[in-house]
């Protein structure tokens, strides 16, 4: 989402700046020429040379403004940043669930180090409101919901299923997604198969449940060729918990595949209600609302449109205005024209 975003905005000079070496990172910029500095971090032991470093660099480049990211890096980059430089800082999950619920001194680090000079960026509604519930702001704070590269809009209408009908997820295989869950609903569904393409922590518990109860799914590993992969399936499945926003879904949007979603507030935004929901309190109720539902005829009216409100709501063109809008009221600066270098944390 970095990549993409630095992507949408070639006029400015961007300074990627990350904490921990990571080659992968470096590979992704270096294609396009972006600057990317490690700050050689190791662990908390080492956070005051961190945050100094940072300091330092943040003095010697004088960048316009200053974008954090992830949970860990924005609380340094708060401590590090001299306030007459503007930060913003994006908030992309739910931080009660993934932050707080775990640790107690994530809320305080960020109550303490949140500031009214400073900025926020939530990527949907649900997600501010929730940071706003534990951490107190009057500063200002924006909506920006993320978006698709241009490449990523296929307008390739589905086709009714024909005879097995074929689900497909796509995500990370850990807690937030639900996929035991969503294999406890498939305990009950005859006739679907379903693909699971992410890896994680869990891909071993997922791998034994599928194998104890001869489940028809695969975990089929990480997935390339996004727009193509979705044309091979009926519809497109979610059983998140909770999601700060759900970019996956908006790709099977964009792809023309119906989406089928668990009933979490984050789907009903950022879809439009545009998808089909089921419940995630009871497995067995949820296995017949599907069948129900796959039942009807295909929905394929229900999917254009679905496509055409993520083209409208989820393009670079919108984002990029959107974004520049932002950075502008941060810096009261006109930026359209102005080749300026940002730091991105």
């Amino acid at each position: 989402m970095l990549k993409n975003t630095i992507e949408v905005l070639p006029e400015f000079d961007h300074l990627v700046v990350y904490f921990f070496e990571r080659e992968e990172l470096i590979e992704a910029f270096r294609n396009n020429g972006t600057e990317v500095i490690c700050l050689q971090h190791k662990n908390w032991r080492t956070l005051p040379s961190t945050l100094f470093k940072l300091n330092t660099l943040i003095r010697k480049r004088k960048p316009i403004l200053v974008h954090s990211h992830l949970f860990y890096s924005t609380i340094c980059t708060r401590l590090a940043t001299p306030a007459p430089v503007p930060l913003v800082s994006t908030l992309h999950s739910i931080y009660s669930e993934d932050a707080f619920a775990k640790n107690f001194k994530s809320l305080l680090a960020a109550r303490l180090t949140l500031k009214k000079r400073h900025s926020l960026i939530a990527v949907s509604e649900y997600v501010l409101k929730d940071y706003l519930d534990y951490v107190p702001f009057k500063g200002k704070r924006f909506v920006l919901y993320n978006f698709l590269p241009d490449a990523m809009f296929q307008n390739q209408l589905p086709s009714p299923a024909q005879g097995t009908i074929k689900l497909v997820a796509v995500g990370n295989l850990k807690e937030a997604k639900n996929y035991p869950y969503l294999l406890e609903v498939f305990n009950y569904l005859k006739g679907v198969s379903l693909d699971i393409y992410g890896e994680g922590f869990l891909e071993k518990e997922l791998t034994n449940s599928i194998e104890k109860e001869k489940l028809n799914v695969r975990l089929c590993g990480s997935a390339n060729n996004i727009p193509g992969l979705f044309q091979h399936y009926d519809y497109f499945i979610q059983a998140s918990s909770h999601e700060g926003f759900g970019l996956s879904v908006i790709e099977a949007m964009a792809s023309g595949i119906p989406v089928v979603l668990s009933e979490i507030p984050v789907f009903r935004e950022i879809t439009n209600g545009l998808a089909h929901f089921f419940p995630l309190n009871n497995a067995r109720q949820a296995a017949e609302n599907l069948m129900e539902f796959f039942n009807k005829p295909y929905p394929i009216a229900i999917a254009g449109e679905a496509y055409n409100f993520v083209k409208q709501n989820y393009s670079a063109s919108r984002y990029r205005q959107d974004l520049l809008s932002i950075y502008e009221s941060m810096t009261k600066t006109e930026l359209l024209r102005s080749p300026e270098e940002m730091m991105l944390m």
